[in-house]
């Protein structure tokens, strides 16, 4: 069903009707794909298409998928970026994808290259299911974010301080680079010429603070409990199946850490500001209830408030510095917008101990 090193393509063009049908063989013996026809190409920190698949020999499969959804670094740019997180989605989908207690797309092949820096998945073509999929500029209502963290608690329960957890310890560092690469001096100075480059030197004076609140936030966070993350859970990353359901798209960025880091991006970054506001103290109560549910020893509620309001530094990077070119200027300005209200209102300085 998966490989983990193989001949990868390292562009649309070489996604062939042959390397399909080695892609999908080892999960349907005997099958051969005589041609694809490709969707439209969404480019983020990866590359993705619909492929609409035309078999010359179906071998007898039943449950033979009409089309698969392709996500790999197809872009130099963002493969040169990213590469990392292009092989950590493919490794948790191989480590996890089989077990993993809440709803995500399944997968046909899962493979990495490390020396050639790709990872390509095929993953199940989730518009075959009518699902709506997510996006931050279409807010989430507070019974709606219930129920994504409902679910959220379900896999940061089943993962709670595991012993597995371990061997995994490395997958946070990648995205640690990133975030802190991103208060760079020449992109601290076009950040401040953005439409909410003013709130930012409200909260963040300047480039030397923003690092060293990035590593203060780290050096919390790592003392606290541990749980798989999400690690970029926003609403651009969800999709909601006919009766509401949510699912989690998008796991390059999952590493061990504190789930405060999960909640403030998905509440923080999915909801508008004045539903948040109104919504986010029972929000989190709901939260750690669902997570007591199943059966680990929680956090007060008074920690993880605070872990919540700290981990808001995550989105000032991650959000507010995100370059136009893995997000598109308008969402960026409503999850940024967002973020500085937050950390307005929370005090984030404060509770990172930097006042």
């Amino acid at each position: 069903m998966t490989a983990t090193r193989t001949r990868l393509p390292m562009s649309f063009e070489e996604v062939t009707p042959q390397w399909l049908t080695e892609a999908l063989s080892p999960r349907f013996p005997g099958i051969r794909i005589a041609g694809h026809q490709r969707g439209s190409v969404y480019a983020g920190t990866s590359s993705s298409a619909q492929l609409v698949l035309d078999y010359a020999e179906r071998a007898g499969h039943a449950d033979l998928p009409e089309a698969v959804y392709i996500k790999g670094g197809f872009s130099d740019v963002m493969r040169r970026r990213v590469w990392q997180g292009l092989i950590q989605e493919v490794q948790f989908y191989l480590h996890f994808g089989d077990k993993f207690p809440v709803n995500i797309p399944g997968y046909y092949f899962a493979g990495f290259d490390e020396e050639a820096k790709q990872g390509i998945l095929l993953l199940e073509d989730l518009s075959a299911r009518k699902v709506r999929f997510g996006s931050n500029l279409v807010p989430v209502p507070a019974d709606l974010m219930a129920r994504i963290l409902e679910q959220m608690a379900l896999y940061h329960g089943k993962f709670w301080q595991a012993p597995v957890l371990a061997d995994y310890q490395h997958w946070r560092t990648p995205q640690r680079l990133f975030l802190e690469y991103l208060f760079r001096p020449k992109a601290w100075e076009a950040l401040k010429t953005r439409a909410y480059g003013h709130l930012v030197s409200e909260i963040l004076p300047d480039r030397d603070f923003a690092v060293r609140a990035l590593h203060r936030l780290w050096s919390i966070n790592d003392a606290l409990p541990e749980t798989l993350l999400h690690g970029d859970c926003h609403g651009g990353n969800m999709f909601f199946e006919s009766d509401g359901s949510p699912g989690f798209l998008d796991w390059q960025t999952t590493f061990p850490g504190t789930v405060g880091h999960d909640l403030a991006h998905q509440m923080v970054t999915a909801m508008d500001t004045e539903t948040r506001r109104a919504n986010e103290v029972p929000l989190l109560r709901h939260y750690l209830e669902a997570l007591r549910a199943t059966g680990v020893d929680a956090p007060s509620f008074d920690a993880l408030f605070l872990s919540y309001r700290q981990n808001i530094m995550h989105d000032m990077s991650a959000s507010v510095a995100n370059p136009f070119d893995m997000q598109n200027e308008e969402i960026t300005n409503a999850t940024s917008f967002r973020t500085l209200h937050a950390a307005a209102d929370l005090d984030l300085v404060g509770a990172l101990g930097l006042r």
